[in-house]
């Protein structure tokens, strides 16, 4: 269903694809779901693809690792918005127990195909966009670290660059969120 055509692009239109915290919702143990999403993208032939993702290693296939990972994770989370909100911010309660309560019990209590909060490391991300023919667009680093700084806003927040292409927001050095700019691979 994701051609040109149904989406209504002319010709010599360029088509931007911007994803925020949505494609890990596709990765699974046999990450095929993945694949298909980036390759029907890629197939759009889209000028650039952002994606923002979680920072973190949600899709281990053992209880004991994720239940870890999930806790330093989420207490770095908890920890900024308390920062950034106060203890007692009633702000701060619902976007706990309205976003992250439900995601991390799907993190830790669910298996199979119940479980979609599947978030993956940088470099994993890094790797599957490749896989799937894209590469990072270089001088992009510098503009989504300048955007992620403006969100982050406090003491506290880091941004910073992999390397490899990815904008790092972290909170105290723990990274949380990631975000990079792809293009279609020229090969």
């Amino acid at each position: 269903m994701l051609t040109r055509e149904n989406l209504g692009i002319k010709e010599g239109e360029s088509l931007f694809v911007n994803s925020i915290l949505h494609l890990h919702t596709y990765v699974k143990e046999s990450r095929g779901s993945l694949k298909t999403i980036l390759q029907a993208i890629k197939k759009l032939g889209p000028t650039l693809l952002t994606v923002a993702e979680q920072d973190a290693n949600h899709n281990g296939p053992f209880f004991l690792g994720r239940f870890l990972e999930s806790l330093h994770y989420y207490s770095a989370i908890f920890d900024s918005l308390e920062a950034r909100m106060g203890r007692n911010s009633m702000e701060r309660m619902k976007i706990e127990r309205n976003h992250f309560a439900e995601e991390i019990r799907n993190i830790v209590a669910y298996e199979g195909t119940e479980r979609v909060e599947r978030h993956e490391r940088a470099d994993q991300w890094r790797r599957q966009l490749g896989r799937a023919g894209f590469q990072v667009v270089a001088g992009m680093k510098d503009r989504q670290a300048m955007v992620m700084k403006s969100l982050g806003g406090g003491d506290g927040y880091t941004v910073g660059n992999d390397q490899k292409g990815n904008v790092l927001l972290g909170w105290k050095g723990r990274p949380i969120m990631l975000a990079a700019a792809w293009q279609p691979s020229s090969s």
